[in-house]
């Protein structure tokens, strides 16, 4: 599967300029969906719809199958599916989870883990206390989840995961995707 992300625009991101940059290299390294922009009015549905449309996994377009798919068919569906509240504060694990871990093969984080935790904790810094967290569910947070990972497919993949913040006049969509 050839994933491909939306390079940062530039405008500042603060105190640190360079975050941008490494959720770029990230993404590139760790095959995720990463988009840092402004907070343009989007709602996470929205957000999280327009980061994915030119990924391929999304099938709205797909009219004539004779199978169902997974994933939402319109951004409504990917706002409803965006269905857990983070809070601020408990954001940063939620997004590095996002960047690391598997979904398809339970193990260890590896040891990149340090660099996921430092780019969602400047994540929940640049959106700052009073950002809006989403999620769809426990796929790569299986911290919170109580024995019970389960998710709202955001994608056509047989896994994902995606945490959406929009706060501090910005906006990041965070989406991981396995297969089976």
């Amino acid at each position: 599967m050839n994933l491909s992300f939306e390079r940062p625009a530039a405008y500042d991101l603060g105190a640190d300029a360079d975050l941008g940059l490494w959720l770029a290299e990230w993404a590139e390294y760790a095959d995720r969906i990463v988009h840092l922009g402004p907070d343009d009015g989007r709602d996470h549905g929205q957000l999280c719809w327009d980061a994915l449309a030119p990924t391929g996994l999304l099938a709205p377009h797909c009219r004539e199958c004779r199978h169902p798919h997974g994933g939402p068919r319109r951004p409504q569906q990917m706002a409803s599916a965006l269905h857990r509240h983070i809070p601020p504060a408990e954001a940063s694990p939620w997004i590095a989870a996002t960047l690391i871990r598997s979904l398809v093969f339970p193990g260890g984080d590896g040891p990149m883990r340090p660099v996921a935790d430092a780019l969602g904790d400047g994540l929940v810094e640049l959106l700052g206390p009073d950002a809006q967290w989403r999620a769809n569910g426990y796929a790569a947070y299986r911290e919170g989840a109580e024995r019970n990972v389960s998710w709202k497919p955001v994608t056509e993949a047989t896994f994902d995961a995606a945490v959406v913040g929009i706060g501090g006049g910005h906006a990041v969509v965070v989406v991981a995707t396995g297969e089976d």
